[in-house]
């Protein structure tokens, strides 16, 4: 019920009961009910208190009488009392006048208690400690003497006394010391009454009588005093079994002013919090803070909900954070916590070492290693005192079916077959060690132009970095008529851009190694463009004489248009190789590059070369993606042509829609299907799986963005040479689509680059992939 508040306590029904609750909390909270009186003028105080004692007055008439009552029931059969052969109603109106004697009696102390506080005081805090005081004595007293006089019968008069002064010596005590009654001080109590109790009969020659009078009475103080009365109802809440929705109407949770622990009030408590978790934390805490005779059972109760907390974990670092609220102290199992946190922080460790393995084989023997720590903690704890003996092997119990499970699953991993790594995000591909992909549509564009009758007027092969020109050249063998040479030159090498001198002597070399039973060619200390006409044109005959044709490619040749700038190479090297290709119809001039000949700027490239074709490298379709993803291997020499060694993936290994979906997020880019290839198998090899799954291939492109930072950094960022064409791009950071660039350069710079694709008039990066990392990482 919700109360009024004492100020505004009259005579009606309602406010009776509110009365009597008050009454109730100065019987199990007086701190309470005193700091209720304090909140009130000293000069309504009195009027408020004297209003509870009156609403007080009849419950204890009626209790005396009920007691009268029970004490004649007890002694009426008893032929010797000299009650046996009175009425009963001669007893009741013999009586009722000394209950009322008891009544005034309490009455008048009541008011010369108060008087005498608010006479020596007149502080607030002290007018209501001693009103508080005065209706606890004032009731205590009317008890006392109304029963007494009521019964007439010595022992029982003195036994009740006994109880009563137990009860109200505690408030009384709370009162005056804000201390609840230890059992020392209790006893000291107890003790005092008892005494005066065997006096009183010693004195009348009653010794025997007054000695077991006394041991009665000291217990019966004693027990009043501790509230002990309350034992019997605690079996209700612990037998057969704890009942935790019931703890609310335990006393401890409404009185206190118990002053000895409960049995198994631990046990329900850790109940009544997985019953009720916010009620039951707040419960612990506030018998933790204040109330200390009960505080043991909750800091049991508290640790044995940390230890059922870890019970749960279903990763083993957090348990440190958990086993990091276990109370320490000085005794008992307390002082065992701090070694328990050590004991637990290593098992944490391992288990964060093991979420960073990646490689099997170290993550199955980390997995054994963190088994064989939580079984020696099981071990070792069982030597420790409760409850964290038994509440912390249970909960060792639920960490090793964890550790166990990933045990399992890196053995899992470790002895599968693991899927073959052959995909290459790099360096130009070997077809016979890693997965490739001929370029039909390339490398049949450049079959006609070498085989032209006339002679090939030479060959741009452009593409955008790292769409897989490079890997073109390198394995034009075997897609080339049998009658072509192909012979690659890379830019890129530092004897090619040092001098002319080493330019012309690497061509030679290669020739000469092309045709080593019919060309010979006497290289000297120094070489220029003279000797690298008749080179060509030796080797031009040779090949006229054997109906052959050699395909020169001179793969990043940017760089020959840097080392013009550069002064390193004369600017009649591009005459030597305009005479080369109108003269040498048997040898084709290859120009691979990720530049289109208009971007260069050191020489008229254009000019020289002017009947040059060009063939662009085109991304990937979905056909050429899903032949490698499913047949890498395919155009390998190292196995037999139907071999079942060959490696080979199954669609499905991809997932759901894998295939087109890695189509999708690399947007065609022959490097960038390569990435998320490679880092989907790495990932697969790593986990206890055999194909791909949404969370693995999500997984998959955030490692794929970080592993391939450096190239996805170029494509977007390093190439944004304009003004503003940088700031353009970042903007897909917060919109997915954007009107084009007003700035003619830069629209026409990110078309050519193929970062754009167009829908409904705007823009949007054509590569899922390059989105993800300009949001991430850009």
């Amino acid at each position: 019920m919700t109360p009024k508040p004492l100020d505004k306590i009259r005579w009606s029904w309602h406010d009776h009961k509110s009365a009597l609750w008050w009454l109730g909390l100065l019987y199990r909270r007086p701190t309470k009910f005193r700091e209720a009186l304090q909140s009130i003028p000293p000069n309504k105080q009195f009027f408020c208190s004297f209003l509870l004692y009156i609403h007080s007055i009849i419950y204890i008439f009626f209790i005396s009488i009920l007691i009268r009552f029970l004490a004649f029931i007890v002694f009426l059969f008893n032929t010797n009392n000299k009650y046996a052969e009175i009425n009963i109603s001669d007893i009741f109106s013999a009586h009722i006048g000394n209950i009322f004697y008891g009544i005034f009696y309490g009455f008048f102390a009541f008011f010369i208690f108060v008087t005498a506080i608010f006479t020596i005081y007149e502080n607030r805090f002290y007018s209501a400690w001693g009103i508080a005081l005065g209706i606890t004595g004032g009731i205590g007293l009317e008890f006392i003497l109304g029963i007494t006089y009521a019964v007439n019968i010595e022992i029982i008069s003195f036994l009740m006394v006994s109880i009563i002064v137990g009860v109200f010596g505690a408030v009384i005590n709370v009162l005056i010391t804000d201390v609840v009654f230890t059992l020392r001080s209790a006893s000291q109590l107890s003790f005092f009454v008892g005494f005066s109790f065997a006096l009183i009969y010693s004195l009348n020659g009653k010794l025997i009588i007054g000695v077991l009078v006394g041991v009665i009475v000291i217990m019966l103080t004693l027990s009043s005093a501790l509230r002990l009365y309350y034992r019997p109802i605690n079996l209700f809440f612990i037998f057969p079994k704890i009942k935790g929705n019931k703890y609310p109407y335990h006393p401890i949770a409404w009185d206190n002013l118990c002053s000895l622990p409960f049995p198994k009030l631990d046990r329900l408590l850790v109940a009544y919090t997985e019953f009720d978790p916010e009620n039951g934390y707040r419960e612990i805490e506030r018998l933790i803070n204040h109330y200390p005779s009960q505080r043991k059972a909750a800091i049991n109760a508290r640790t044995i909900l940390l230890a059922h907390q870890t019970a749960k974990v279903e990763n083993l670092t957090t348990l440190e954070s958990i086993i990091a609220q276990l109370p320490e102290g000085e005794k008992g199992y307390l002082k065992q916590t701090p070694k328990l946190r050590r004991m637990a922080s290593e098992i944490c460790q391992l288990q964060t070492r093991l979420d960073t393995m990646s490689r099997p084989f170290l993550k199955e023997s980390l997995a054994r290693t963190l088994r064989i720590e939580i079984e020696n903690f099981k071990h070792q704890i069982a030597g420790f005192y409760e409850p964290l003996s038994s509440e912390f092997r249970k909960a060792a119990d639920h960490w090793l079916k964890i550790a166990d499970e990933q045990w399992q699953r890196a053995q899992a991993v470790l002895s599968k077959n693991p899927s073959p790594q052959v995909f290459r995000a790099g360096d130009p591909v070997d077809r016979n060690q890693e997965a490739f992909v001929p370029r039909y549509n390339v490398v049949g564009e450049l079959e006609k132009q070498i085989m032209l009758s006339t002679g090939c007027p030479g060959i741009i092969l452009y593409g955008r970095r790292r769409m897989g020109k490079s890997t073109i050249l390198k394995n034009l063998y075997g897609f080339l008529p049998c009658s072509v040479v192909p012979l690659i030159t890379s830019m890129e090498k530092a004897e090619m851009f040092t001098s002319i001198s080493y330019l012309v002597k690497h061509i030679a070399q290669n020739l000469a190694a092309a045709f080593a039973q019919s060309f010979r060619f006497e290289l000297g200390s120094t070489h220029d463009l003279v000797d690298l006409s008749r080179i060509l044109a030796r080797c031009n005959a040779i090949l006229q004489d054997k109906n052959k044709r050699v395909f020169l490619a001179i793969d990043e040749y940017e760089y020959i248009d840097r080392k013009i700038g550069d002064q390193i190479f004369p600017l009649d090297l591009l005459a030597t190789i305009r005479e080369s290709i109108q003269t040498h119809r048997n040898i084709t001039w290859a120009f691979s590059g990720s530049h289109e000949i208009t971007e260069l700027v050191n020489a008229q490239w254009t000019s020289y070369l002017v009947s040059v074709r060009t063939i662009e490298v085109p991304l990937f379709t979905l056909p050429e993606t899903r032949l490698l993803l499913t047949e890498p291997m395919k155009y390998s020499t190292l196995w037999e042509k139907d071999s079942p060694q060959r490696p080979r993936f199954d669609a499905s290994f991809w997932g759901e829609n894998g295939i087109e979906r890695v189509h999708h997020e690399a947007g065609g880019w022959p490097h960038l299907v390569q990435l998320i290839a490679e880092t989907i198998v790495d990932l697969i090899n790593d986990e206890d799986k055999r194909q791909v799954d949404e969370d693995l291939f999500n997984w998959a492109l955030d490692k794929a963005i970080v592993s391939g930072h450096n190239v996805l950094y170029q494509l977007m960022r390093g190439e944004s040479t304009l003004p503003g064409e940088w700031e353009y791009l970042s903007a897909f950071r917060k919109r997915s689509a954007q009107p084009p660039p007003d700035d003619e350069n830069i629209y026409r710079s990110l078309r050519r680059r193929l970062l754009i694709a167009e829908e409904g008039g705007e823009w949007r990066l054509r590569v899922p992939l390059m989105e993800r990392w300009l949001k991430q990482r850009g």
